[in-house]
């Protein structure tokens, strides 16, 4: 009977590891003359990149090893500030190896165990040579004025450039299963390069290894998406709404597709990320999404982050271009009170601002040097100053003549913090005669350039 037990454990155990095993993933790696150090495993994973492991590699030779199974997807090995090289995994049932060397991890890399991901790694050397030809060449057109280039001559090696790695994917991905990882990944870079292709209608993201992709694939046919059907519309911002909405109804709401093309969508758009996206018309997207998306913390955010998001959120909903402000009634220097609403002039530049912030004072110059100007094309300045010190405001006030409407809030009672998101200052408005707001957050020193163009 022991025996019989005995035997029945010893099958059960076996089983358990022979299925750990068949779940657990094996990288292998030799770089020659590599020094002692720790190496990272990591995952591309939509717009961000995840660490998932570390090993000490010891005379060049490491492994990366776990229990649970790797998705599919494009990985890569980095040191401490440094990226080796990419690869592809596919298979948790075969050991990957690799082996290159320091002098040029990249180039010199060499896969076995996989096929399938041996030929990703020789047209992943060739996809990044094209794209470091096309860097180039772009970089040299926008510099040509300084370096005196033939533009007409360069416009023509970058559409050769462009036109050889078009046909390189499309030749990569005749090699590929159609639907397969290999063959989705190389349709979006194509996708994402042509000119032409307006993406997303035919791509099928019931895949979520899709997300395990490098900059040239999922994150870029997502911005280029985005720049043909969103950025293309801020004239029209009901078409860029809908053609928002219309990308993420693409995803299942539980998939991580959604999670990451409506946080890419809502972060991109807010006034935070301006460097991303200039035109602040674009933030009407941002907050449609939000209302409809985020009124509850979605299942894939922190606490901490869904509290981060729906701040920028409250500070922009009231402000957005092509939306009515909201009124300000507050007193001047003199405790005389005065309305937004109540000025009556063709165009209204508000203005938040502190007496003792360098930047400020030099934004308020600007407007202060073209006030005559500005006052002749009908425009008034209604600047609100937002701290305490109102001593020295006054003083400012007085010996710079400002004699435009000041006003301040020694009692407390204002909302602008949250109508007009003074999170920071200097803040600009302009707004019309119907107190809509028409520009924000522009150059101050451009304001006239800036109402003579919506005169015309």
């Amino acid at each position: 009977m022991r025996k019989t037990i005995n035997r029945i454990l010893l099958t059960i155990i076996t089983l358990q590891a022979f299925a750990v095993s068949a779940r657990a993933y094996s990288i292998k790696m030799e770089i020659q003359n590599f020094p002692d150090q720790y190496v990272y495993l990591a995952q591309y994973h939509g717009f961000e990149s995840l660490t998932l492991d570390s090993t000490k590699c010891k005379n060049g030779i490491a492994e990366f090893k776990g229990k649970n199974t790797l998705p599919q997807g494009i990985y890569y090995i980095f040191i401490k500030g440094e990226k080796l090289f990419d690869f592809h995994f596919a298979n948790n049932k075969k050991t990957l190896t690799l082996s290159t060397d320091i002098e040029d991890p990249a180039n010199h890399l060499k896969v076995s165990g996989d096929e399938t991901s041996k030929s990703f790694n020789e047209a992943h050397k060739t996809i990044l040579e094209y794209r470091k030809q096309l860097d180039d060449k772009t970089m040299i057109l926008a510099g040509n004025k300084h370096w005196g280039y033939d533009t007409i001559e360069i416009k023509k090696e970058i559409d050769s450039i462009n036109s050889q790695y078009l046909d390189f994917l499309q030749s990569e991905m005749k090699k590929q299963k159609k639907g397969d990882f290999l063959y989705n990944l190389y349709k979006m870079a194509f996708g994402a390069q042509w000119a032409d292709y307006n993406p997303i209608t035919d791509l099928d993201l019931s895949n979520p290894d899709l997300l395990n992709t490098p900059e040239y694939s999922f994150r870029r046919f997502i911005e280029k998406y985005c720049e043909k059907n969103i950025n293309a519309y801020a004239d029209n911002i009901m078409v860029a709404i809908a053609n928002a909405e219309h990308l993420v109804l693409f995803t299942d709401p539980k998939s991580e597709f959604r999670k990451y093309i409506l946080n890419k969508l809502v972060l991109s758009y807010t006034s935070i990320n301006r460097i991303y996206h200039p035109d602040l018309r674009l933030e009407a997207v941002a907050c449609y999404l939000f209302d409809k998306y985020y009124k509850e913390k979605p299942w894939w955010m922190s606490d901490y982050d869904y509290t981060v998001m729906k701040w920028e959120y409250d500070i922009t909903k009231y402000n957005v271009i092509g939306m009515q402000g909201k009124d300000i009634v507050l007193p001047d220097q003199n405790g005389q009170n005065h309305s937004l609403y109540g000025q009556k002039s063709k165009y209204k530049i508000l203005v938040f601002w502190d007496s003792e912030c360098e930047v400020c004072i030099e934004k308020v110059g600007y407007i202060q040097a073209d006030y005559p100007t500005l006052k002749a094309m009908g425009a008034e300045v209604f600047a609100v100053y937002t701290e305490a010190e109102y001593d020295q405001w006054k003083e400012y006030i007085a010996e710079n003549e400002l004699n435009w409407i000041n006003v301040s809030d020694p009692e407390g009672v204002g909302t602008y913090d949250y109508d007009y998101g003074t999170y920071k200052t200097p803040r600009m408005y302009l707004l019309n005669e119907n107190n809509i707001i028409i520009d924000k957050d522009f150059d101050s020193s451009k304001i006239v350039e800036l109402i003579n163009k919506y005169e015309k």
